[in-house]
């Protein structure tokens, strides 16, 4: 298989086909329609794919690393504090090699904060994980 191959391209295999059916002669080419299945990691347009990354609230805020994966294993990444809802960052050459030759694709992350849904009022609104673990124990 092609690397890079795309959903509806066609492969020709020559001399893979059927003989004809009256007489002699050289046995006609085989075609297949290629079928890509879908990811439940990744998204794909042309050679660039797309990755969703959850991060929690405080690694949005102050900055830190999260596992990304990629077509060559998982890697990390380093996240800069301030990060905003639905930001976006680029892995150059990450992506899928073109079918045709020329440059890889790139990854795309985009970062989804996973905001808490208790906050601790007894210190000033700060954030206290420890009331999710407490409520689920319940």
């Amino acid at each position: 298989m092609l690397a890079g191959i795309e959903d509806g391209m066609t492969i020709r295999v020559p001399n893979g086909g059927d003989a004809p059916d009256h007489g002699k002669g050289p046995t006609g080419d085989l075609l297949v329609r290629v079928n890509v299945a879908t990811s439940k990691i990744f998204r794909r347009q042309s050679s660039n794919i797309y990755h969703d990354a959850r991060i929690p609230l405080h690694t949005a805020l102050l900055g830190g690393r999260v596992r990304v994966p990629t077509l060559d294993g998982d890697v990390d990444v380093r996240v800069p504090g301030g990060t905003q809802q639905g930001q976006e960052m680029v892995l150059k050459n990450r992506g899928i090699q073109a079918v045709f030759g020329g440059e890889k694709g790139d990854l795309f992350v985009t970062f989804t904060v996973q905001i808490p849904r208790q906050v601790c009022r007894r210190v000033g609104g700060g954030l206290c994980p420890n009331v999710l673990t407490n409520l689920s124990d319940r």
